[in-house]
C-alpha cells in the first residue's frame, strides 16, 4: 500500500482505501518511492488508528512461536516505518534489522529506536546482505498492489541461514496473479522451502472484503 493525499475528509474507511488501491495499481516504482516520501509521516496514523491495520501482528504471531531459543536476528523485509518489527518484539525478544527502498520510511523507522541496521535496497534485486546471515526474516505489507512480486521470495531467501524462516503477508488479490503461489509451488517442489503456514485472514479491523495470506516457510535448501 502506498500513498496517500494529506487532505482529511469525512468519508468511509472504504474511500481512501479505494483511492490508494487505484494508486498503487497505476504508479511505476519510481513514483511510488515520491509516495512514500510523503506519506511516511502519516503512515502509521493512517493504517493503525483509522483502518485497524492488523497485518503486521499476524505475521508477527505466526512466526514468534516458530523461533528457536537464544539469540535470533531477524531481517525486516520492506521495513516501512517499524510496524512489524514493534508486533514481532511485542511476542518475542530478537535483534531486527531493516530494509526498504524509502529513505523517508527508514528514518522512520529509525527514531523507534528497535533497530539494529538498515539496508536501502530494492528487494527484487540481489540483496547486499550476505548469504545466510539472518535466523528468519519478516515482512508485512510489502506484498500487495503495486509494491513487489513474487521475485524478490528468492533474494529473501538466501539472506536466511538453513533451517532459518520467512513470514510474510500477501494481499490475497496477488495471490495468484501475482506469482506468489506458483512460486511458492516451485520452491517448495525444488526442495528449497518448507510451508509451515498459510492461513488467509481479514487484516482491517474497519474494513470489509480486504484480506491476507499469512505464510511462514522454513529454508531447507
Amino acid at each position: 500500500m502506498t500513498g496517500l493525499s494529506s487532505r482529511t475528509e469525512p468519508a468511509s474507511p472504504r474511500k481512501p482505501f479505494g483511492k490508494l488501491e487505484a494508486l498503487v495499481r497505476e504508479t511505476g516504482k519510481g513514483a511510488i518511492r515520491g509516495l512514500y516520501s510523503i506519506w511516511a509521516a502519516t503512515y502509521d496514523k493512517m493504517l493503525v488508528a483509522m483502518l485497524g491495520y492488523q497485518a503486521p501482528d499476524f505475521v508477527a504471531r505466526a512466526l514468534a512461536p516458530l523461533l528457536p531459543e537464544g539469540e535470533i536476528r531477524v531481517l525486516d523485509v520492506g521495513c516501512g516505518t517499524g510496524l512489524t518489527a514493534e508486533a514481532l518484539l511485542a511476542h518475542r525478544k530478537v535483534e531486527v534489522d531493516g530494509i526498504d527502498f524509502s529513505p523517508e520510511m527508514i528514518e522512520r523507522a529509525r527514531g523507534k529506536g528497535i533497530y539494529g541496521e538498515f539496508f536501502r535496497a530494492d528487494v527484487t534485486r540481489p540483496l547486499p546482505i550476505p548469504a545466510g546471515t539472518y535466523d528468519a526474516a519478516i515482512s508485512s505489507g510489502l506484498f500487495t498492489h503495486g509494491h513487489v512480486g513474487a521475485e524478490a521470495i528468492p533474494h529473501v531467501l538466501k539472506a536466511i541461514r538453513p533451517g532459518g524462516l520467512f513470514a510474510f503477508s500477501v494481499y490475497w488479490k496477488v495471490w495468484d496473479r501475482g506469482g506468489f503461489s506458483k512460486m511458492l509451488a516451485k520452491l517448495e517442489a525444488g526442495g528449497e522451502i518448507e510451508i509451515l503456514h498459510n492461513e488467509r485472514e481479514s487484516h482491517f479491523r474497519t474494513l470489509k472484503g480486504q484480506q491476507i495470506h499469512t505464510v511462514v516457510v522454513r529454508v531447507t535448501g
